[in-house]
């Protein structure tokens, strides 16, 4: 209701406030103008002492460049001498832990040389150890497979080799006793490929 009321009396007085500031405005607007050409000249005026500081602060900041730029310079070159002198410090350091590790490392390659031949020796032992009874087997088979041989050779080759005569008069045992050459055929047929088990083979 007041809030009504309130909005009444505005719109009732609205014309009669606007004739009381009307002259106010026309006067405002006259200053207004007044300070705006005062302002245009002290900025006519201030602009060149405005480029005048301007073009100072950038001749002092330039300087300050070139002297920051110079002492960058030195600061970047002392630099450079310190991390050559370390890093030829670190070169001599990683040479000599280089060294030491070599030697270690020698040492430790003839500890496992040391290692690795009495491991092939004990090899080596299990090994002959193991192949002792299948040689034992091998020779039991050459010895049968020699006196076969040796049998059939007499029986089958021995009528050749001997006249009729010697035959009928002489036995078997004398025979082969006095003819050479069956000795020596028999010998040549003697020899055999399998090795001792102590010794190496051979061929």
């Amino acid at each position: 209701m007041l809030r009504a009321l309130f909005r009444a009396v505005r719109r009732a007085e609205r014309p009669a406030f606007r004739a009381v500031f009307r002259p106010f405005r026309a006067v405002f607007r006259a200053a207004l103008l007044d300070a705006r050409l005062l302002f245009r000249a002290a900025f006519l005026d201030a602009r060149p002492l405005f480029r005048a500081a301007f073009l100072e602060a950038r001749l002092l900041f330039r300087a300050a460049l070139l002297e920051a730029r110079l002492l960058f310079r030195a600061a970047l070159l002392e630099a450079r001498l310190l991390f050559r002198a370390a890093l030829l410090e670190a070169r001599l350091l990683f040479r000599a832990a280089l060294l030491d590790a070599r030697l270690l490392f020698r040492a430790a390659l003839l500890v496992a040389r040391l290692l690795l031949r009495a491991a092939f020796l004990d090899a080596r032992l299990l090994l002959r150890a193991a192949r002792r009874p299948f040689l034992a087997v091998l020779r039991a088979e050459r010895l049968s497979v020699r006196a076969d041989f040796r049998a059939d050779l007499r029986a089958n080759l021995l009528p050749l080799l001997l006249p009729d005569d010697s035959l009928s008069d002489e036995s078997p045992k004398s025979n082969e006793r006095e003819d050479p050459e069956l000795d020596e055929l028999l010998s040549e047929g003697s020899g055999s490929i399998h090795p001792e088990p102590d010794q190496p083979i051979s061929i």
